[in-house]
């Protein structure tokens, strides 16, 4: 964040923002551990600003097969970072049952390393292997923040 008297360059203030989506209706795991959907890894790369701070957001229009649960949740790795976020079940989209659920998840994440290319990419999950996780719509949007 800037202070009065900081100076803002124009390297502060270019922040540009990706978005991936996939409309591919069907996709699905019976995976129990975070995983890709069918279809394979569904990712999307940004630079970071020189604030070291994006905004990521996730969504997923999903379902299962019966009355279990479908889980979505993503992971950041930085070209220079490593892995800086990782999917868990406390930040994830969860549904239960055969009902299209739309849902939305947005994170700051700080501390990267400027100029390092940050890869988005969602992971799914279920609770019980017997019954798929159905995904119809997924976005990842990255913002950079600055300040």
């Amino acid at each position: 964040m800037a202070l009065a008297g900081d100076i803002i360059t124009a390297a502060m203030l270019t922040v540009g923002s990706v978005e991936a989506e996939d409309t591919t209706a069907g996709r699905s795991t019976t995976s129990t551990a975070y995983t890709d959907a069918s279809g394979g890894a569904f990712s999307a790369q940004a630079v970071v600003p020189a604030s070291g701070k994006v905004a990521v957001e996730i969504r997923s229009t999903q379902r299962n097969a019966s009355t279990s649960n479908t889980i979505t949740s993503w992971q950041a790795v930085g070209s220079v970072s490593g892995t800086v976020y990782s999917p868990n079940d406390n930040a994830a989209l969860i549904t239960v049952g055969s009902n299209n659920q739309p849902l939305d998840l947005r994170k700051h994440l700080s501390g990267l390393v400027p100029g390092e290319t940050l890869t988005v990419t969602i992971k799914h999950r279920v609770n019980n292997a017997a019954n798929a996780g159905i995904f119809d719509y997924r976005l990842i949007l990255i913002e950079g923040l600055w300040g």
